[in-house]
C-alpha cells in the first residue's frame, strides 16, 4: 500500500510539472503568434515580450509590448507598455458582455514625434486604427461585444516624450506624475470617462508644460503576474 502511495505522488508531481510545461509553451507561442500579428497590421516593428491567456479563468496579461516609429519619425520606441493585467468575467464573456473585474494599466513611456511635415506619429496611429476598426466592421457576423462595467481600474503613466523634427531632434521628457491611481465601480463607458478626465487632465497638464524631468529608467524587476484570487491593487 505504501509502495502503491509513493507512485500515486510521483505520478502527480509528474503530471503537475507537464502541465506547467504546457503552460509555458503555450504562452510563448501565443506570444510570438501575437507578435507577428500586431507587426503585419500595424506595419510597425514590435517587441513583445510576453502574453499570458488564461480565457477558463477571465485572465489575460501582457508584459512589456513596444511600439516603434516608422523611419521618418526616427525609429525608435513610440509607446512602451509596462504591463497591461486584465481580469474579466468569463460567464458574462461567452453571452458577448465584457464585465472587467480588475484592469491595471502601466504606460511606460509615450513619446510623441512630430515630423518635418507638421505630421505626428500619431496621426499616422489614428488613421491605422480606424482602417482596423472599418476592416473589422465590414468582416464582422457576431452581435458587438457589450461593455457592462469595471469594478476596479489601476493605472500608471510613466514618462511623457516629446520630439519636434521642424526645428530640433532633442527629446523633452516630462514625468505624467500618474502612479497607481485607483478608480472603482465604473458601471458603463460614460462611468469610465468621467473618472478618467481628471486623471488625463494632469497628465496632459505634466506633457504640455507642467510637467517634472522624468525620472531615472526603472528597476527592470518586476512583481510576478497576479493570480485570479490577488488584488491589482498595490498593498501600502
Amino acid at each position: 500500500m505504501k509502495f502503491l502511495f509513493k507512485w500515486a505522488f510521483r505520478l502527480f508531481v509528474l503530471l503537475l510539472l507537464l502541465l506547467a510545461l504546457l503552460a509555458l509553451s503555450f504562452d510563448t507561442l501565443v506570444t510570438s503568434l501575437a507578435e507577428s500579428r500586431l507587426r503585419k497590421q500595424t506595419g510597425l516593428e514590435v517587441r513583445l515580450e510576453k502574453l499570458e491567456l488564461r480565457p477558463w479563468s477571465g485572465r489575460a496579461r501582457v508584459e512589456q509590448l513596444v511600439l516603434y516609429n516608422p523611419a521618418e519619425f526616427g525609429s525608435g520606441p513610440m509607446l512602451n507598455l509596462a504591463e497591461l493585467h486584465v481580469e474579466y468575467d468569463p460567464a458574462l464573456a461567452k453571452e458577448r458582455k465584457l464585465h472587467l473585474k480588475a484592469l491595471r494599466f502601466n504606460l511606460a513611456e509615450l513619446h510623441i514625434v512630430v515630423g518635418k511635415t507638421g505630421e505626428s506619429n500619431l496621426d499616422g496611429m489614428r488613421k491605422l486604427v480606424e482602417e482596423i476598426r472599418r476592416g473589422n466592421r465590414a468582416s464582422q457576423t457576431n452581435a458587438p461585444v457589450e461593455f457592462v462595467g469595471l469594478d476596479m481600474l489601476n493605472l500608471t503613466l510613466g514618462k511623457g516624450t516629446w520630439t519636434d523634427l521642424r526645428h530640433s531632434s532633442t527629446p523633452r521628457e516630462f514625468d505624467l506624475r500618474i502612479r497607481n491611481e485607483v478608480l472603482q465601480d465604473m458601471k458603463d463607458s460614460k462611468d469610465v470617462v468621467a473618472k478618467l478626465t481628471p486623471i488625463m487632465v494632469r497628465a496632459g497638464l505634466a506633457f504640455f508644460g507642467v510637467g517634472q524631468p522624468a525620472p531615472s529608467p526603472a528597476s527592470t524587476n518586476r512583481p510576478p503576474a497576479l493570480q485570479a484570487n490577488e488584488a491589482a491593487v498595490p498593498k501600502p
